[in-house]
């Protein structure tokens, strides 16, 4: 007894592939259908093949972010920051109890740093705003 197909399955291929899987048939002279038919028909994979191919799909799938990971990474980038910023306040607040309690050194008690070259040529005793034979142009220091 033969039925008659009909039902229908839709293929999605390339231009390409469909270009091939055409030439395929016309070469063997039956129909697109036909060929596509016999082709699945025929084909006879094992059950592990299918598990192998299975995986290779599941494995080549682009990758979604989980939304629970995403969820973990937030709120860990959360809890790094307020750890910073209250890390950031203790230390603010210690560096004001330090100066409280010491209170601020005069500035006479500072010694000069002998490495500084500033206070010497500061206080040179020189008037450094006072014309001298090096101003040979004026225009530049607004003196005629």
């Amino acid at each position: 007894m033969t039925t008659k197909p009909s039902e229908r399955i839709v293929v999605f291929v390339t231009p390409a592939q469909k270009l091939a899987i055409t030439s395929s048939a016309d070469a063997l002279g039956v129909s697109v259908s036909e060929l596509m038919r016999r082709a699945v028909l025929s084909f006879n994979a094992t059950s592990e093949q299918v598990k192998a191919a299975s995986l290779v799909d599941r494995l080549r799938a682009p990758k979604t972010p989980d939304p629970l990971n995403v969820a973990l990474r937030q709120v860990a980038e959360r809890a790094a920051a307020r750890e910073a910023r209250d890390a950031a306040l203790v230390a603010k607040v210690a560096s004001k109890r330090t100066l409280a309690t010491e209170g601020p050194k005069p500035l006479a008690a500072l010694e000069p740093d002998p490495d500084d070259v500033l206070p010497q040529t500061c206080d040179s005793g020189d008037d450094l705003g006072a014309p001298d034979e090096s101003d040979e142009d004026a225009s530049f220091s607004r003196r005629s």
